[in-house]
C-alpha cells in the first residue's frame, strides 16, 4: 500500500468517528426545561402567523384567469399587472407562431387566484439557426500512474447557465383601415299627386226643423253651423226660420251656415179699442204688435165704423202677432109699418025666394 492510500484510509476513518459518535443533549446547548418552552413558544407563534395569513389570504378578492393565448406578451402582461397579478414568462421554441406570442398560461383560463397571485406565460420564440459543425477528435488525456491510482475528489455538477433570452420587439401591426362603404342615394320619389278639389254642395233646407235637428243635418253635408240669431216668431222657440246662405245655395265642404231661430214669444194683454173708430183701433192694435183680422158690421144705434167689440175681448193675454177680429157699427135699416091685409070677405049666397 503506498502512503497516498494509507494517508486517504486514516481521513475516511476519522471522518467515519466524527459522524458515528452520538451526541449528548447537554452538548446541544439546549438547558432542559428551559429549552422546551422555548420550542413551544416558538410553535405557538408559528401557528399564530399562519393563522393570520390564512385569514387575510381568505379576504383577498380572487379574480379569474383571462384568455391570453395568442396575444403578444407586452399585451398579456399589462393585463395581468392590470388585475393586480404577478408576472413569470417562459419561452418555447415554437416556428409555427410568432415570436413573442403567447402559446398557454399556467392557471389555465378560468382558474381564479388570489390578487399577488402569480401566472405563467409561455411565450413563442423562434428555433436558433442550426449550422453543421465539423466533428474534431479530442486527443486522449494521458493520465499519470499515480494519478490514476488516487480516486479523485467528487467534484460538484457544473452550473448550468441558460443564454441570455433576446426577445424580439413586440410587431406593431396597424389596424385595417375601414372603408366606409359608398353612399347609394335612392332614387328620388315621385312627387305626390295633388288631391282633386272638393266639389261644391248644395246647403240643406232646414227650415222648419229645431236648431238641433238643424246642427245634425249641416254637419251630415260637412258643414258647420255659424252664428245662430234669435227673432220674435210665432213659431215654436228655437225653429229656424231661414238660413244664411238659403237652401240650394252651392258651397264648398266646411262652410258655415248661419241660423235665424224662433224666440219665446212674450205675451201681451189686449187693448181696448171698443168705442173707437175702425182706423183708430187698427193703429193701436199694430203698434201693441197685433194684427187686424176679419171685421165684421153690425147695425147698432152707435156712430158707423164705431167698434162694438173684438175678439180676443179687451183685457186677455194673447202673443204678440196674434189677429183680432173686430165688429164695427152700421147704421140701422129703415122700418116702414106693417101693411095689415084684411081677409077676404065671402059673400053670402043669394037666398032664394020661397014659394009662396
Amino acid at each position: 500500500m503506498t502512503m497516498v492510500d494509507t494517508a486517504a484510509t486514516t481521513e475516511r476513518q476519522q471522518t467515519t468517528g466524527q459522524w458515528q459518535k452520538p451526541r449528548r443533549w447537554s452538548d446541544r446547548g439546549d438547558g432542559g426545561p428551559g429549552g422546551i418552552m422555548l420550542a413551544g413558544a416558538g410553535l405557538v407563534v408559528t401557528l399564530v402567523v399562519v393563522l393570520l395569513l390564512w385569514v387575510v389570504a381568505a379576504r383577498q378578492p380572487q379574480v379569474e384567469v383571462p384568455n391570453l393565448v395568442g396575444m403578444s406578451r407586452m399585451q398579456a402582461e399589462g393585463l395581468l399587472t392590470g388585475m393586480g397579478l404577478k408576472v413569470r414568462a417562459t419561452q418555447d421554441q415554437v416556428a409555427a407562431q410568432a415570436a413573442g406570442t403567447v402559446l398557454r398560461t399556467d392557471p389555465t383560463v378560468g382558474q381564479k387566484l388570489d390578487q399577488g397571485g402569480g401566472v405563467t406565460l409561455t411565450v413563442a420564440v423562434a428555433p436558433p439557426a442550426v449550422t453543421p459543425v465539423g466533428s474534431v477528435e479530442t486527443p486522449p488525456v494521458q493520465q499519470s500512474p499515480a494519478a490514476s491510482e488516487v480516486p479523485a475528489a467528487p467534484q460538484p455538477p457544473p452550473a448550468i447557465v441558460p443564454p441570455p433570452v433576446v426577445l424580439p420587439a413586440p410587431v406593431v401591426v396597424p389596424p385595417p383601415v375601414v372603408l366606409p362603404p359608398p353612399v347609394v342615394e335612392p332614387p328620388p320619389a315621385p312627387a305626390p299627386e295633388p288631391p282633386p278639389p272638393p266639389a261644391l254642395r248644395p246647403v240643406p233646407d232646414v227650415v222648419g226643423f229645431d236648431q238641433y235637428r238643424a246642427g245634425r243635418v249641416l254637419a251630415q253635408d260637412r258643414l258647420r253651423v255659424g252664428s245662430v240669431i234669435e227673432e220674435g216668431s210665432n213659431q215654436p222657440s228655437g225653429t229656424v226660420l231661414r238660413t244664411d246662405p238659403r237652401a240650394g245655395v252651392a258651397v264648398w265642404p266646411g262652410s258655415t251656415v248661419d241660423l235665424v231661430v224662433a224666440r219665446a214669444p212674450r205675451e201681451i194683454a189686449m187693448p181696448n179699442v171698443v168705442g173707437f173708430d175702425k182706423a183708430s183701433a187698427e193703429r193701436v192694435l199694430v203698434r201693441a204688435g197685433l194684427k187686424v183680422g176679419s171685421v165684421t158690421e153690425e147695425e147698432s144705434t152707435r156712430s158707423s165704423g164705431t167698434v162694438l167689440r173684438t175678439d180676443p175681448r179687451a183685457g186677455a193675454t194673447v202673443r204678440p202677432g196674434s189677429t183680432v177680429d173686430l165688429v164695427i157699427a152700421k147704421p140701422p135699416a129703415t122700418t116702414e109699418p106693417p101693411v095689415k091685409k084684411e081677409p077676404p070677405v065671402k059673400k053670402k049666397p043669394p037666398v032664394a025666394d020661397k014659394p009662396e
